[in-house]
Formats: C-alpha cells, structure tokens, sequence
C-alpha cells in the first residue's frame, strides 16, 4: 500500500517537472530566436510580433492538453475500486476531477481567445493590393526602427 502511494506522488512529481521543463524550453528558444535576430543585425522589437492574445492559445492548448491526459490517466482507478464503492454511470467518479478541471480552464481559455478576435485591420501593404518580399520588409522596418 505504501509503495502505491509513492508511485502516484513520484507520477505528479514527474508530470509537474515535463510541464515546467516545457516552458523553460520555450523561453530558451524565444531567447535563441533574439539573439540570433540580433547577431544579424536586426532589431526583434520591430519585427511584427504575434499580438500577445496568442500565447492564451497556446497556454490553452498546453492546459487543456495535460487535463485530457491526466482524465485519460484516472479513468482506470474506477475499474480498480471495489464494487461497494457507489460510482456513477460509465464508471464516473470524483478521481477524475484532478484531470477534469485542467481540462475545463484549457477550454475556456481556448474559446475566450477566439471570442476575442476581432477582425484585424488591414496593413498599408494589403490594402494597395501589393505583396512585398520579407526582405525588403525587414530591411524597411531596420530603416525605419
């Protein structure tokens, strides 16, 4: 019985460390993608960044993504229960709210960015009817900035 309980503590222990090793990851690389901008003599500030409602997807996604798995992941503790143990329909039951929850605020977080989006209004180059080749962009946003 004890060593049950130290596998499932050693079982979240493992999932919270992948989770912030994931972020600690992406930082890295928006670190590298600077540095590397800036070695070749560009300036990341001008570059037209992703409005910051983007990273609500993505932490939406990631949340969402570690509820279903973590619901997928209990979903057997009902089969281990004894019979006594009054359990809903499709072997529902409150073992399940660890990974239900996560998986709720993922969710909403995802529909809260697309009830966000508003239409975007068109930039000078799109609305001339000219496409511009990135390099001639980035070399005009290097003047300019």
């Amino acid at each position: 019985m004890f060593y049950n309980v130290i596998i499932i503590l050693l079982g979240w222990i493992l999932i919270i460390a992948i989770f912030l090793g994931f972020i600690v990851l992406l930082h890295y690389l928006r670190h590298r993608e600077r540095m590397a901008l800036i070695t070749h003599g560009i300036n990341p500030d001008s570059l037209h960044r992703p409005p910051r409602n983007q990273g609500l997807l993505r932490a939406g996604l990631i949340t969402m993504m570690v509820g279903l798995s973590l619901t997928v992941g209990l979903y057997p503790i009902s089969f281990l229960l004894p019979p006594t143990f009054p359990s809903a329909p499709f072997h529902l039951g409150p073992w399940l709210l660890p990974g239900l929850i996560p998986l709720g605020v993922g969710l909403a977080l995802i529909v809260s960015y697309y009830l966000e989006q508003g239409p975007q209004p068109p930039t000078e180059e799109k609305r001339k009817g000219k496409v511009i080749p990135i390099q001639e962009h980035l070399e005009r946003e290097y003047r300019e900035g």
